[in-house]
């Protein structure tokens, strides 16, 4: 049978015993995904953004030094370098994202605003049935895209929804059979 998710609370406290977001100050961490947004169903991990200012190299060395037991690898996303930690704590997996820009302009993150005001604007049956959707096999945006209606590639479309004023938010909500608060 499967078990419940890990309450958000709990995995910020594990987070927080861990020292994580201490470890990785230099690099303005933002923790993202569907666990902040309460929106993650069992064995999601805990995904968190970074600056990895000055360069990568310097990055890969701080998260070598912070966690030795991690698996670092270097990843290409939309054509841009980046590394990529994943390690585990207390069975809550962790990955550990930095790119050399500021995390206010990674897409993860962008991402992760438009969802919270979503989510903040429109009733909690879109939070449920964003995790049903989720539990049936697809991420996130996709998720979300669906459960709204928007047209286009998901990934793209929450990239526009970051920007509009809660009016044009709530238009979305409520054109997708949800109301708004």
């Amino acid at each position: 049978m499967d078990q419940p998710p890990i309450p958000v609370t709990d995995a910020r406290a594990l987070l927080d015993r861990h020292r994580i977001f201490e470890m990785l100050a230099p690099f303005d961490p933002r923790w993202v995904g569907s666990i902040p947004l309460d929106i993650h169903n069992d064995g999601a991990d805990a995904d968190i953004c970074c600056s990895a200012v000055p360069d990568l190299p310097a990055f890969k060395e701080a998260l070598a030094t912070a966690f030795p037991d991690a698996r670092i690898n270097p990843n290409t996303h939309a054509g841009e370098a980046s590394i990529i930690a994943s390690l585990e704590r207390e069975g809550l997996p962790i990955e550990i994202y930095g790119r050399v820009r500021p995390v206010e302009t990674h897409e993860s993150y962008i991402h992760w605003l438009a969802e919270h005001r979503l989510l903040g604007l429109a009733e909690d049956r879109l939070r449920s049935d964003v995790r049903a959707v989720k539990a049936t096999g697809l991420k996130t945006e996709p998720a979300f895209a669906q459960c709204l209606k928007l047209g286009g590639e998901p990934y793209s479309e929450l990239l526009k929804l970051a920007s509009p004023g809660d009016a044009a938010l709530r238009q979305i909500i409520e054109n997708a059979g949800y109301r708004t608060r």
